[in-house]
């Protein structure tokens, strides 16, 4: 090879090897919302509105308000929290990045390229070599790409299982906050009411005190309490105000931003059964789904140090530029090249042995974690149901005894109190007890609610109300209403 072309081959091997430097992107100067349309080549307003609310720092939802009716129940504001919840959005993106694991690691790694143009190069019949080339490519043993991808894959399983968990209790937390709004209104509303009576009251009394029927302290302790009063409401447009912003957040919208109250609601009865909400539960639960998972994930990583005792296989492909000019006289400048073969040597045994007994250790461990979270979630699902019909109870007891009969009780003693046959101690002690059991008919109504939300959370699904009877049960003489379907609106109201 003449002086001329080995220069411009080396010339050529120099920019080549420089090109290769510079291909790669250099930094982006735009925003983060260029690099994604660059990227994605589109991207939403949402999305983009939440990039620019995370690079700028503000302290604002993405959108400010969000179109609610007037009187939204449950459902609507959970169907909102799913929409627009940001942590359920972000662990959506976490799936979807952790999709993009598999091709990466399913795939060959980058072939090498090597080329020395400088040097003292050795010196062979056919001439000088004045240019050394080669590119190898690693191949791994078969079936370990395979065994990296359904490791990856099962990463993705995982962030599945956690975010069905993180829905569910985003779910049951927009439930609860949504009952314990339910409970300050329905308890302000019972606490006017109450105070509307005890100003009737009051005027008995001072009509009585003024014609000498009635003791003064008799009107001090009609005050005293009106005054009480005025201090729970206050007490309880606070819950209101927390209970409203608690929902606010959990569907990404203004803190500060007012609720309608939530309509009145009645008792809606529960029909379950306990052993069918433990069966559910082993197979819907995401925490259980999410150890399973990563059991999973151990015996696919067993599988891989498996392989990695088997040698994976570099091919590589040498080309040398030789000169025609060489110091031998029948040099001809014939250009070498050859493939050759390498393989890795794993004889490091323990550090092999150890990988293989990691993911041995990694699936006992897990097997116990599943036996453990199953216990804990059988524990739930009968706490949750415990409550459920506690407060079912209660709610019923109130509601058909109680509360009437204390009802009852205040209408005769103020008529007894008219008449000078029942005293002013009597009256407002009824009195009291019909407020405090108003409201806590209101309270078990919506602990009854936020008991059945937590029931559905350690469930791991929706749970129908009234359960499907099947041909081995006895259907009740009272019940004429067809069950409800697996998350239906009534369970949400």
């Amino acid at each position: 090879m003449s002086w001329s072309i080995r220069i411009g081959v080396r010339l050529l091997s120099a920019l080549g090897i420089a090109m290769t430097g510079c291909s790669s992107p250099g930094p982006f100067d735009g925003s983060i919302s260029d690099l994604m349309l660059r990227d994605f080549g589109s991207v939403s307003a949402s999305e983009r509105a939440l990039i620019e609310r995370a690079s700028g720092g503000a302290f604002e939802p993405w959108v400010s308000d969000v179109e609610l009716p007037a009187d939204a129940s449950a459902a609507d504001f959970v169907r909102l929290a799913l929409d627009r919840n940001p942590t359920l959005r972000a662990a959506r993106q976490r799936v979807l990045r952790l999709q993009q694991r598999i091709p990466q690691v399913e795939s060959l790694a980058d072939p090498m390229l090597q080329i020395a143009p400088f040097g003292q190069m050795a010196e062979t019949a056919a001439g000088q070599v004045s240019v050394m080339t080669g590119i190898s490519q690693r191949i791994p043993y078969p079936g370990k790409l395979a065994a990296r991808g359904r490791i990856a894959g099962q990463d993705v399983a995982i962030a599945e299982q956690e975010l069905e968990r993180l829905r569910l209790s985003v779910v049951s937390d927009t439930r609860t906050a949504y009952w314990s709004l339910y409970y300050a209104a329905r308890a302000i509303e019972v606490t006017r009411q109450s105070r509307d009576l005890l100003v009737q009251m009051r005027e008995v009394v001072r009509a009585k005190y003024r014609v000498g029927a009635a003791t003064q302290e008799s009107v001090l302790r009609t005050a005293v309490a009106l005054n009480n009063l005025e201090n729970e409401l206050i007490t309880l447009d606070q819950r209101r105000t927390t209970a409203v912003a608690m929902l606010n957040s959990l569907i990404d919208r203004s803190v500060t931003a007012d609720l309608a109250d939530p309509r009145p609601i009645e008792l809606s009865e529960f029909d379950l059964r306990l052993d069918d909400l433990l069966s559910t539960a082993r197979l819907a639960s995401p925490m259980i789904g999410v150890i399973r998972e990563r059991m999973q994930r151990f015996l696919e990583q067993r599988e891989l140090a498996r392989l990695n005792r088997y040698p994976d296989l570099t091919v590589g492909l040498s080309y040398n530029l030789v000169d025609d000019q060489g110091l031998s006289p029948v040099a001809n400048g014939d250009d070498q090249w050859w493939i050759g073969f390498g393989i890795n040597l794993p004889i490091w045994q323990p550090r092999l042995k150890a990988a293989e007994l990691e993911a041995m250790r990694g699936i006992l461990e897990t097997a116990g974690l599943v036996a453990g979270e199953q216990n804990r979630v059988a524990f739930r699902v009968q706490d949750a149901y415990a409550k459920v019909e506690t407060h079912q109870r209660q709610v019923i007891l109130l509601r058909d005894v109680i509360v009437p009969e204390a009802r009852q009780t205040v209408e005769a003693s103020l008529s007894g109190y008219r008449a000078g046959s029942v005293d002013y101690l009597s009256l407002i002690d009824n009195w009291r007890k019909l407020l405090d059991f108003q409201l806590m008919y209101q309270r078990s109504l919506a602990d009854l609610e936020r008991a059945f939300a937590e029931l559905q959370e350690a469930v791991g699904r929706d749970v129908p109300r009234r359960r499907i009877l099947d041909d081995a049960d006895e259907p009740r003489d009272n019940d004429t209403e067809s069950p409800e379907p697996d998350g239906g609106a009534e369970n949400d109201r």
